[in-house]
């Protein structure tokens, strides 16, 4: 969906149904109207960022997707728990104080009772910022958008990496404190012939290896003046 907001700009949200052995259903949404970041592979960068949204922008799109789609049911007629995911428009820890906020309400017995591990926050990869997303002591869950496992691949698609590399980067997820079962997502968008090599792939093993973490393979979605 494009949501309008009061002052005449618009955010995206996604309803994302998953029909596979465990039915599920996940809302993707936005942090910001745009984005800074100017990552190529991504339709959002080349928007520029226009502003931070607030808490309460980011907790009506969840509220307008529910009004939509009604609440989340399982195959066996039950209601199903609320999956939140911070990966729409923006960099989520650009706007860090407004997405805890929203948090804070999304998790809240009195707002929509969301458990706090069924919340994900995916990051370009902001050291300073994933360190403090660490203190809080009620958070969702982190993603990162890895898409490379060379500084010079990287630092071609992702300018993020020309401040926090590879390796700085790895580190402040090995820091990460996790609770008990907890993994962090690496996402690597695959483009053919670019980062799908074995090399990358070892590569990537090798990173992965340094902390509790999952992989999410994501097939590039070619959209007109990509880079």
């Amino acid at each position: 969906l494009v949501l309008g907001l009061a002052d005449g700009q618009c955010t995206e949200a996604v309803h994302m149904p998953r029909r596979v052995k465990h039915p599920r259903v996940a809302i993707c949404i936005s942090t910001q109207v745009g984005c800074a970041m100017g990552c190529t592979f991504c339709a959002t960068g080349q928007m520029g960022i226009l502003r931070n949204l607030l808490p309460g922008e980011i907790v009506g799109q969840v509220v307008s997707m529910l009004r939509r789609h009604g609440s989340p049911v399982g195959s066996d007629g039950e209601p199903d728990p609320l999956n939140v995911v911070f990966m729409g428009m923006g960099e989520p820890l650009h706007n860090l104080d407004n997405l805890m906020a929203a948090f804070e309400t999304l998790t809240d017995p009195a707002g929509l009772g969301m458990a706090p591990k069924r919340g994900t926050v995916s990051t370009s990869g902001l050291v300073t910022s994933i360190d403090r997303l660490g203190a809080f002591p009620k958070r969702p869950r982190l993603a990162v958008s890895l898409n490379g496992t060379t500084d010079e691949y990287r630092s071609k698609i992702m300018p993020v990496n020309r401040v926090w590399n590879l390796e700085t980067l790895t580190e402040a997820l090995a820091r990460f404190p996790l609770q008990t079962n907890e993994r962090i997502t690496l996402e690597y968008v695959l483009l053919k012939g670019v980062t799908d090599s074995l090399e990358d792939g070892h590569r990537l093993v090798a990173l992965a290896s340094r902390f509790p973490s999952k992989v999410n393979l994501i097939p590039f979605n070619p959209h007109e003046g990509s880079g």
